[in-house]
């Protein structure tokens, strides 16, 4: 018998990988790459960056719709859409260029993939899209809510918006319980999915400690954050907390700063100022392929984030997964979905968000006692592998398409899904 075509799916996301090596949105990528690898058929549509295509970038099929002159969008990307708006106003210019090419492009691509469903990642802007499209082309949406889109849009306005968009779509996730709860105060909705987004298990757990380590003193102990450098990233507590520490501990400690952001010169002018730009080195932008080395060379992996009332707190925190498959031992804040992913005394210690000298104390702790380290970083490490694998990950939102096309043709799936 001739086989049927696979389920098609149509994520809509306004941040995704423009490189193998670029990190923005590189958890949407290994989701739609898990899909594939099920046997499903994952078409993405997100911004271009100075240039617009379409690409087979692996086995996903990716379409990048341009929504301004190339050279001047700017609007995605980064730092992130909301971010970008706060340090550069003008930028509000593009947003309905950005939202009306989305729109069209979404429309187009509907007509002309017709694929079984849309995933549309965040509930703002890329959920609203999706409901509407829904209107033209009565198309399942599935919706899901990353955090950001939750807890930073906030007002009458914002949550009215994202509870219609929750109530029309035919199933929502959210990649914590926290993520949900938050929007769950603003409305009464569905009861949502808690689908968090995985990690690549095997390819951080490979990370080779020698190649990095060369660069310090035989018995220094490394500190690793790695997290765009924004304030709801907390770097200053830790910049502090490493100030903290006792004077002996502090001289064969040195921190490791991956990532970049528009707080960044303010950090190194702050490490400067505590006096220990010497034990601090902001490494910038670093590929996503390099990363499971520079995990694999820390002893500590150090995670402050924190709550603001402008970008709220953190969603999830897919930093702490790629640590526990590294087997390496963290010290976070008790905010946002961070307390879900983070066991306290068992995967890692928590500490209150804003309280430097309790990050210290944490910090000494561990840095002091390698057993105890090691026996968190395996607890994290069986964790991980149990309950934030990608396959895990695929699989269930592989079944929530399934029984949603299942529900939506009458306890019958569409003859072209999947199957012999």
């Amino acid at each position: 018998m001739e086989k049927r075509r696979p389920l098609k799916v149509l994520m809509l996301t306004s941040s995704y990988p423009r490189s193998k090596e670029d990190p923005a949105g590189i958890f949407v990528r290994y989701l739609a790459e898990n899909l594939t690898q099920r046997g499903l058929e994952v078409h993405v549509l997100a911004p271009a960056y100075r240039g617009v295509g379409t690409n087979l970038e692996g086995d996903v099929h990716v379409h990048r719709f341009q929504y301004f002159p190339a050279l001047l969008q700017k609007l995605a990307y980064g730092s992130g859409i909301l971010h970008n708006l706060r340090r550069h106003p003008l930028l509000w210019i593009e947003v309905p260029f950005f939202l009306a090419m989305m729109t069209f492009s979404l429309l187009r691509l509907l007509q002309k993939e017709n694929p079984d469903l849309i995933h549309a990642h965040w509930v703002l802007p890329q959920g609203l899209i999706a409901v509407f499209a829904k209107l033209f082309y009565k198309i399942p949406v599935i919706t899901t809510a990353h955090g950001s889109d939750v807890f930073t849009l906030k007002g009458k306005i914002f949550d009215w918006l994202k509870a219609l968009v929750l109530r029309s779509s035919d199933a929502w996730t959210s990649n914590s319980r926290a993520t949900a709860d938050a929007i769950a105060e603003q409305a009464s909705l569905p009861e949502p999915r808690i689908l968090p987004m995985g990690v690549d298990v095997n390819r951080f757990q490979g990370g080779q400690r020698t190649r990095l380590r060369p660069s310090l003193p035989e018995d220094e102990l490394l500190l690793l954050f790695v997290g765009r450098l924004v304030k709801e990233k907390g770097l200053d507590d830790l910049l502090e907390a490493l100030a903290l520490l006792q004077p002996d501990l502090r001289g064969h400690t040195s921190l490791w700063v991956v990532g970049d952001g528009q707080e960044r010169s303010r950090l190194e002018r702050y490490a400067q100022a505590l006096g220990i730009n010497g034990k601090v080195r902001f490494w910038g932008f670093i590929s996503n392929d390099l990363l499971p080395n520079f995990y694999a060379a820390a002893d500590l992996f150090v995670f402050p984030s924190m709550e603001t009332e402008s970008q709220g707190a953190e969603g999830q925190g897919v930093v702490l997964l790629e640590a526990f498959a590294a087997r390496l031992c963290v010290v976070a804040t008790r905010a946002g979905g961070i307390r879900e992913v983070v066991e306290d005394g068992y995967t890692g210690i928590l500490v209150e968000p804003r309280n430097p000298q309790q990050l210290a104390i944490a910090v000494e702790k561990l840095l002091d006692n390698e057993q105890l380290r090691a026996e968190m970083a395996e607890n994290a490490f069986a964790r991980v592998k149990k309950y934030y694998g990608w396959e895990k990950i695929a699989t269930a939102f592989e079944s929530l398409y399934h029984n949603l096309l299942k529900n939506k043709n009458g306890g019958h799936l569409k003859s072209h899904n999947t199957g012999a």
